[in-house]
């Protein structure tokens, strides 16, 4: 069986798939491969049950309709037997329709549906994961996801623990990571004020001894900055330091994540470390991490119907934490 899962956006979405694409591999018994946009294929090659990464720069989130060519001409060329879509869009649904795919499964909706073999109901505001988890069941599969799907690698880890160790964090203590910026997200993500991060990892350090690991991207530098002028609290920085699977080896050792709607709460995930989401404007309830382990904190809307991050406050926060230890 030759199957491909087609995803739109960028590393977040990828991630969201993830359990999807490890689960179909082990009921299939055969590897997966995946399209993506070339700003998440480094990180999907190291998923659980990839076989190839087919990059594609229209599917992502400022990709051109257009260069949906080349995503017809690779499934032509693989006689794909099932594409499974993890995206809703139009210009996609043609691409996989026109490729000749015999299957093509997605979530229900839209004028083009029509262009879907399987088409799958997914609930207004559902869990992105948990709808594309439901794309199994036209083939008759059990939506269970299977476990922790990215491996960050022996050297990474390695690395990451030298890190931890090196830096007197090592010693056992609750360690909880904090991603205050992008997160290595291909677009711009809106952001907690620095010090309310600061605030919450002081409150932390001193309500249960955290040690807290900052992290990011070398774009993130500024927020990060920004953050420790508040800081009081016993923190490594490795803003900045650390490529993505070493971020996620570091993530693999920490015993909680807080971030904003950024790739970095589903790479958390995808480790097995539980995290706690802020989301404002987006919606938690479809971008967070699916699992009881994960936290969502969302912004209510004021008397304008905006719901930023602004209005989450600290206390809003640590009892979200507090609820995940």
């Amino acid at each position: 069986m030759n199957v491909v899962v087609v995803i739109s956006g960028g590393m977040t979405e990828t991630l969201q798939a993830a359990p999807l694409i490890a689960t179909l591999a082990v009921a299939t018994g055969s590897p997966v491969v995946v399209a993506c946009p070339p700003t998440a294929g480094d990180m999907a090659r190291d998923l659980a049950g990839v076989v190839e990464v087919i990059t594609v720069p229209a599917l992502g989130n400022r990709g051109h309709p257009l260069g949906l060519a080349r995503l017809w001409r690779q499934l032509r060329r693989r006689r794909v037997d099932i594409a499974m879509l993890c995206t809703d869009a139009a210009a996609v649904r043609t691409a996989v329709y026109v490729s000749g795919v015999p299957r093509r499964i997605g979530c229900a909706g839209g004028v083009s549906e029509r262009l879907l073999s399987d088409s799958v109901p997914c609930r207004a505001g559902e869990n992105r994961t948990l709808a594309w988890l439901g794309l199994l069941g036209p083939l008759g599969m059990d939506p269970i996801p299977a476990a922790a799907h990215f491996s960050p690698g022996a050297a990474s880890s390695a690395v990451a623990e030298q890190l931890l160790l090196s830096n007197g964090v090592g010693d056992g203590r609750l360690l909880v990571a904090i991603a205050p910026a992008n997160g290595f997200s291909d677009e711009p993500v809106t952001a907690w004020a620095p010090e309310r991060y600061a605030h919450l990892a002081n409150r932390l350090a001193s309500r249960h001894g955290a040690g807290v690991i900052l992290l990011g991207d070398a774009g993130d530098r500024a927020a990060v900055d920004a953050m420790c002028i508040d800081l009081a609290a016993e923190t490594v920085d490795l803003c900045g330091e650390l490529n993505l699977a070493t971020t996620a080896a570091v993530l693999a050792r920490c015993d909680l994540l807080i971030a904003a709607d950024t790739p970095l709460l589903h790479l958390s995930a995808a480790v097995d470390t539980p995290s706690v989401g802020l989301f404002g404007p987006t919606d938690g309830r479809r971008r967070a991490p699916a699992g009881r382990e994960h936290r969502v904190v969302q912004a209510l809307p004021d008397e304008h119907g905006a719901a930023t991050l602004a209005r989450i406050r600290v206390d809003d926060v640590l009892a979200g934490i507090e609820s995940a230890l």
